[in-house]
Order: C-alpha cells, then sequence, then structure tokens
C-alpha cells in the first residue's frame, strides 16, 4: 500500500530534479554561475524555486548536479568505445608485430575520433558545450567533475593510442601533447562552430558535412 502511494511522488521528484538540471544547463551556459540566477532556472523549469534547495542544497548544489550530468552524459555516449580500445590494446599488447599493432591503434584511433566528432556536431551536445567551454576559461572547483568524469579518461586512451601508432617513438610529453591537438582538431567543430559555418558557406552541419569532417581528421590523424 505504502509503495503505491510513495511512487507517484518519488516519480515526480525525480522528474523535478531532471527538470531542474536540464534548465541549469542551459542558464548556467548562457549567463555563468555568478549571473544565474535561481529564479531563472525555476522558471525555466516550470517549478517553484525552493524545489531546489530541497533538492540540491541551492545553487551550488545544482551547478555540480549540473556538471555530473555532462560528465555522465559525455560518458554514457563515449563509454561503450573506450572501453573496447582499452581491451583490445591490452588483448595485443606485445603479442603483435610492432607494424600491425601500429596499424591496430591508428584505426582505434580515427574510430575514437569519429564518435567524438559525431557527439560534438549533435544538437545535444551544444549546452553541454557552454558549460564545459566556461569550466576550462574559468575553472570551478566543479572542473574535478568534469576532468575526472570523462576528460582524463579519453585524453589517456587517445595518448596511449598515439604511443603505439609511433610504436613508442614519441616521449610522454610530446604523445600528450599530440593527443590534444587531435582531439581539439574535433572540438573546433562545437567551440567555434560558427566561424566555421561561416567559413565554409554551411547554414548547418549536415549529415553529408559530418561526414567530411570525420574523413578530413582521420586523414590528419594519418
Amino acid at each position: 500500500m505504502n509503495n503505491t502511494n510513495e511512487a507517484p511522488s518519488a516519480t515526480r521528484g525525480d522528474a523535478t530534479r531532471e527538470s531542474l538540471i536540464f534548465s541549469a544547463i542551459d542558464v548556467f551556459g548562457r549567463d555563468g554561475f555568478s549571473a544565474a540566477s535561481t529564479r531563472a532556472i525555476s522558471q525555466a523549469a516550470g517549478v517553484n524555486q525552493a524545489l531546489i534547495s530541497y533538492h540540491f542544497g541551492g545553487k551550488p548544489g545544482l551547478y555540480r548536479a549540473a556538471l555530473r550530468h555532462i560528465a555522465d552524459s559525455v560518458r554514457g555516449r563515449l563509454e561503450p568505445l573506450l572501453g573496447a580500445i582499452e581491451t583490445e590494446l591490452s588483448a595485443s599488447e606485445g603479442t603483435i608485430t610492432p607494424e600491425r599493432d601500429a596499424k591496430q591503434a591508428l584505426e582505434l584511433l580515427q574510430r575514437l575520433t569519429d564518435a567524438f566528432v559525431q557527439m560534438l556536431t549533435s544538437d545535444e551536445s551544444a549546452p553541454w558545450a557552454r558549460m564545459i567551454l566556461r569550466e576550462q576559461q574559468q575553472p570551478s572547483e566543479g572542473f574535478d567533475i568534469l576532468y575526472d568524469g570523462i576528460m582524463n579518461r579519453m585524453l589517456t586512451v587517445t595518448t596511449q593510442l598515439v604511443h603505439r601508432v609511433r610504436k613508442g617513438k614519441t616521449g610522454e610529453q610530446q604523445a600528450k601533447l599530440m593527443a590534444v591537438t587531435i582531439l581539439g582538431q574535433a572540438l573546433v567543430f562545437r567551440a567555434a562552430r560558427a566561424a566555421v559555418l561561416r567559413q565554409m558557406d554551411w547554414d548547418e552541419l549536415e549529415p553529408a558535412a559530418v561526414e567530411a569532417i570525420k574523413e578530413t581528421l582521420r586523414n590528419n590523424i594519418t
């Protein structure tokens, strides 16, 4: 009897939390933490402002929850591929020739950048990107949520792939720099989208344009 009565309340509470997080991502990304008001967030979510304190303990807690949601969303998109890459690298280490190992690593790296481009060019990533870019320019205590949640894993796997492609001839620092520049080539299509569209004379990133971006990045990596 109690479970039946409690389920609708729990569902409404989850829906309220989710609505507040989605609205917070949009408002924080647009206005920044300091300028964003809980009133604006609650109005965008269509709920009572007091529910921010009830669910998150206030604006800082909501901000952290928004960052965790972003990290979880990106990880959900990339985790299956990252896990598969790590498994393949582990299984092949020391069991195949350096040439074959480098070829395999190059193919895996291109698969990873394909997935990264696909995510960054999607409409879904637009509100995430605004918060992420703000945290990149002016990191808060919440930056660790993003970095530990997905960024470090992505950069580490990319660096490992660079090492394997280069057959161990590249030092650790240089491999890290190469990994950053490779991922940066994908990031530009989200972080500098307006300039890209203007330069390319595109109205938007159509599927054919996204495939052209992937192919160009694959060629650059090779």
